[in-house]
């Protein structure tokens, strides 16, 4: 898990990079940034809207080619009401209309309406389920390319028991993924999303049974499998709201932090804070940050 590093200048002095570095200058016109952010957990209260407003309004200012938002979007689609689920849908979309360019979406477990034991929703409603995401954000799972690279955004949510979610891929996506591999060439460079995370090595590092529980989805390794044989240069993931880099046979795995840290009441208890992952292409490789914005949660509601 990656602690909160020294402050950094960069962009202008309009950004605040806490872990990692920022990359070069573009030399060539292959280069390319991009943004991922996650986990932003968007409702009325704490005065997310303005804060959220306020990040995003600082993207807009770094000029990426393009943003990836990691899931969770919303506060808290998975325990409310379905006219509640509608109203927060509706408030994140006029939210990220604060952000200019292309947004690709990832679900996350708290944009899937039900999935919670004090849901009203039942199972057997027509909007329980991930109806209404894919009704606002589109596909669950998809892949799309940019100046060479690959990229590919994954469904990792499973419903498995009644009200409850556990983080997987289920076998169609597999097959999906297997098919979606083989139109590219090996050397292609790779970069996978998921909300719950592929590799993490936060599970290692709990201090209770609780949170030394494996953080990552359960049949990982079938993915890894898949990916083996592929150019792979990073791994964005979320919903841990730490900012946290890896690396094994070349590839980077990251947590990308929160939007809304400890859900819109602080930085998290590893000293995380609000913030997102600047991904900069150079040179055929990415270099990743994680760069803060200017807001603190009020003290009344950082306390309890």
């Amino acid at each position: 898990m990656a602690r909160p590093l020294m402050g950094l200048s960069a962009m202008e002095g309009a950004l605040s990079v806490t872990a990692g570095a920022t990359a070069p200058a573009k030399t060539s016109t292959k280069d390319f940034d991009f943004v991922f952010f996650t986990d932003v957990h968007l409702g009325p209260k704490f005065d997310a809207p303005a804060a959220c407003a306020r990040c995003f309004d600082q993207i807009n200012h770094s000029k990426p080619d393009f943003c990836i938002s990691g899931g969770d979007h919303l506060f808290d689609i998975c325990e409310q009401s379905l006219s509640e689920a509608h109203t927060l849908f509706s408030l994140y979309r006029q939210t990220e209309q604060e952000l200019a360019g292309k947004i690709y979406h990832t679900v996350g477990n708290h944009d899937v309406t039900g999935i919670n034991q004090r849901s009203p929703v039942e199972p057997g409603d027509p909007e329980y389920g991930k109806k209404l995401y894919q009704d606002h954000f589109g596909k669950l799972y998809y892949s799309f390319d940019y100046q060479g690279w690959h990229f590919v955004v994954l469904d990792s949510i499973g419903i498995e028991y009644y009200k409850i979610f556990r983080g997987e891929f289920d076998q169609q996506q597999m097959a999906w993924l297997k098919s979606d591999l083989a139109t590219i060439k090996p050397e292609t460079p790779l970069v996978v999303v998921t909300h719950v995370p592929i590799a993490s090595c936060l599970g290692s590092l709990g201090r209770d049974a609780k949170s030394l529980a494996a953080p990552n989805a359960a049949n990982s390794w079938q993915v890894h499998a898949l990916l083996a044989d592929h150019n792979l240069k990073l791994v964005l993931q979320g919903h841990l709201h730490v900012w946290e880099r890896m690396e094994y046979q070349g590839a980077q795995y990251v947590t990308g932090g929160s939007v809304s840290a400890a859900w819109w009441k602080g930085t998290m208890e590893d000293g995380s804070h609000e913030g997102y992952t600047l991904c900069q292409v150079r040179s055929g490789q990415v270099h990743t940050s994680y760069v803060t914005y200017p807001w603190n949660a009020p003290a009344h509601q950082a306390v309890g």
